[in-house]
């Protein structure tokens, strides 16, 4: 592997404003399937439905039911690398970003922006991204590090069950009519998904990128038939989280150091504004739904981290990759970029040529762009 001089820490002392990034716009949509399929339809669209309050007045959401009997994502799962991203495009064309006029510059999931975008802050957590650049695009996609895959080989059943925590308070919140009342009896599936493809600008670099959707707000129902993405820009979606209930300041700061980063760059990417959290006791109880705003997360972070260092460590990211595959033009050359904070302040990078276990363009793929 060889170094880069591209530093988290120096992000951090050399803070720069906010760089130019385009309002990000929907270009088009899919849903997942409860076995990981491809469906490029809205199906799995979401409306906010915020439960009421029971008889006397208080709410109970009780995370832990059903968690004997959920419904994990397969295995499978983990295989799909940007697959779904490509089937998109495949069915699309190329030219699927802003104004439908260009090919993008990169292609990625909305998750490894917000990782990269994290990097500056997090002190811990390192990261391998594998990039193949063909036809003038260049494919990002993550790669579990092997402290990763240990961390889940001997995940305990309370981390499962607080993982679940999320998918459970979800089916609380999120309906598939505004006017139903959610089934939460029913096993919860934590494979479906409902996924928009967007498009935008971060200093003359263009970016596709899919990022799971919550739900929107809405009253009245949409005819699924008719969505579009001039449709869904209109649209107001939201963010569900759930968190601890804080009971003193250290736990509170450590939301807003740790936490809160991740909330911000996973909302700022997808433009929603408007995050509804459940919160809940140590025993999993929600006994409040609470709404936070995008600004509002940003004001009370700012002793923490800071937005600008973040978007500004990502574009000098995907500037990094840009330069060194400048001459690249093959769906079987794969760059490999690694950045462990216990091992090296930089990031590092490595070149794999011809077909090998990282390469991610499957021939489908290949054929589907030549066509």
């Amino acid at each position: 592997m060889n170094l880069t001089d591209l530093d988290p820490s120096t992000t951090i002392q050399k803070q720069r404003s906010f760089p130019a990034i385009t309002q990000p716009k929907i270009v088009g949509f899919f849903s997942v399937g409860t076995e990981r399929q491809y469906i490029p339809t809205a199906d799995n669209l979401k409306y906010l439905n915020l439960p009421k309050p029971e008889a006397n007045g208080c709410l109970r959401i009780d995370l832990n039911k059903g968690f004997e009997i959920r419904i994990p994502k397969p295995t499978s799962a983990k295989q799909e690398r940007i697959d779904h991203l490509l089937r998109f495009m495949v069915h699309n064309g190329m030219n699927v970003t802003e104004g439908n006029s260009t090919k993008p510059d990169f292609v990625c999931f909305r998750g490894l922006l917000r990782m990269l975008m994290c990097t500056p802050y997090d002190r811990d957590t390192g990261w391998i991204v594998l990039a193949s650049r063909y036809k003038g695009t260049i494919y990002l996609c993550s790669k579990e590090t092997p402290e990763k895959l240990q961390q889940e080989a001997n995940e305990t059943e309370k981390q499962k069950r607080f993982c679940y925590y999320g998918f459970k308070f979800e089916q609380h919140v999120l309906t598939d009519d505004p006017n139903s009342e959610p089934n939460t009896s029913a096993p919860v599936v934590e494979s479906e998904e409902f996924c928009c493809l967007f498009s935008t600008t971060l200093e003359n670099k263009r970016i596709l990128y899919g990022a799971e959707m919550d739900g929107i707000f809405s009253q009245t129902p949409i005819n699924r038939d008719q969505i579009d993405a001039t449709l869904l820009n209109r649209l107001q979606f939201v963010e569900v989280k759930v968190k601890r209930r804080e009971s003193n300041q250290r736990q509170a700061d450590n939301f807003f150091r740790f936490k809160s980063i991740k909330w911000w760059c996973q909302s700022f990417l997808v433009n929603v504004q408007r995050l509804f959290v459940g919160l809940r006791n140590d025993r999993g109880i929600v006994d409040e739904i609470t709404e936070m705003s995008l600004k509002q997360l940003d004001r009370q972070s700012r002793r923490f981290w800071s937005a600008s260092v973040c978007m500004t460590f990502c574009s000098d990211f995907l500037e990094l990759v840009r330069a060194k595959m400048s001459q690249v033009d093959s769906p079987h050359t794969v760059y490999r970029f690694d950045y462990d904070p216990g091992k090296a302040r930089a990031v590092l990078f490595g070149v794999l040529e011809g077909m090998n276990e990282e390469t991610f363009l499957p021939d489908w793929y290949v054929s589907g762009v030549n066509n």
